[in-house]
């Protein structure tokens, strides 16, 4: 901006102050210029390549909800309902089980789910089975560790119908 470039004006030296119309001042030139103002930030949230806009429901709130726990490093308490809901299996195991074991490590994680295979995975250090009364009128509640026989015994009963359910299971697949 030493020089005026245009056309006539052979390229002679020129201020910038006398280069600007009337009742502009050389600031606020350089300030445009040199400032980001002019600068509209994007961003969109991606998931296998998609944007979250071409996502079903359950990979949207799948994003969603590993986006807030890896990026949320609050140490407070954090209370998830049903994580798994419009997910399959695979994918809750592959990449929500561990975005929870790492949210873990720093807060407390409360889930409410209705699938026992995700409290098990995740590693609950507590599981609270709720259950209703014959009438459907009242709720009942039994906590504790999954390595308390009762608990484990709920567990099995959910997650697999029955225990002897279960161990048919075990012998098909040759687990011990």
């Amino acid at each position: 901006m030493r020089s005026d470039q245009r056309e006539g004006q052979d390229s002679r030296e020129t201020r910038l102050a006398d280069q600007l119309r009337k009742g502009v001042e050389a600031t606020e030139v350089l300030d445009y210029i040199f400032g980001l103002e002019y600068l509209s930030p994007r961003y969109s949230l991606t998931f296998g390549g998609q944007d979250i806009g071409q996502l079903s429901p359950g990979e949207r709130g799948l994003l969603l909800l590993v986006f807030y726990l890896l990026v949320d490093k609050d140490d407070i308490p954090i209370v998830i309902d049903q994580p798994e809901e419009n997910l399959d299996n695979q994918t809750i195991y592959k990449i929500l089980v561990k975005c929870i074991k790492k949210a873990k490590e720093r807060r407390q994680v409360i889930m409410v789910t209705h699938n026992p295979n995700l409290a098990v995975v995740c590693d609950a250090e507590q599981i609270v089975y709720a259950s209703r009364n014959t009438e459907g009128v009242r709720f009942e509640y039994e906590a504790g560790a999954i390595e308390q026989p009762e608990i484990k015994g709920r567990v099995v009963q959910i997650l697999e119908g029955t225990e002897p359910a279960f161990k048919n299971r075990q012998s098909k697949y040759r687990l011990q």
